[in-house]
């Protein structure tokens, strides 16, 4: 039994006499260059890439780009020569966009972490300051006072003492208690937070 083996004129025409019958109309002439370089151009674009889909689709744009351009291709070399420095840019263009991607993406996600970080920083200062000066209005007046005047302004215990008309020892003990009650009632607090 004899296999028949068809073959189509444009089999024996070169790859440039192909592009010139494209660029007249036969669209066959195009298949047949399809059918000759498809393989070989996705073989040097999986070569680099390491991704099938990636180098199926560059070899795709290759050949889109054959379709849409060919009456504006100057060829100083040989098509196949010009085909394999096509699929060689687009490769190179797709590593760079994926490597400026990558870097875009890290440093988005660097700010968003830094952001997240000093936002919550800032909202745990916040809250933690507002929860101590709640804690302070809460406590009894006489401490209180003692304690925001030892806090709040540059006055000494004996100056405390003498503006307030008490002794330097109930100054000290005032100022005691309400660091004592603030830190267990800010334990508490810190727990929860």
């Amino acid at each position: 039994m004899q296999q028949s083996t068809y073959t189509s004129p444009l089999d024996k025409l070169n790859d440039e006499a192909l592009l010139e019958q494209f660029r007249q109309g036969n669209t066959l002439a195009f298949e047949e260059l399809y059918k000759r370089f498809w393989g070989v151009l996705y073989l040097q674009a999986y070569h680099i890439l390491i991704h099938e889909e990636d180098a199926q689709d560059i070899v795709q744009e290759v050949f889109t780009a054959l379709w849409t351009k060919a009456a504006n291709i100057n060829l100083s070399g040989s098509l196949a020569a010009y085909l394999y420095a096509t699929t060689r840019n687009r490769v190179l263009n797709m590593l760079a966009s994926k490597r400026t991607y990558r870097h875009h993406l890290s440093s988005l996600k660097q700010s968003l972490s830094d952001i997240d970080n000093n936002s919550l920083q800032y909202i745990t200062e916040k809250e933690i300051t507002a929860r101590m000066e709640r804690e302070i209005r809460a406590l009894p007046a006489k401490m209180r006072e003692v304690f925001e005047l030892s806090r709040k302004t540059a006055l000494t215990h004996r100056e405390i003492a003498h503006q307030l008309q008490l002794s330097q020892e109930t100054v000290k003990k005032q100022i005691s208690n309400a660091i004592r009650t603030l830190r267990h009632k800010m334990a508490h607090f810190s727990f929860f937070c």
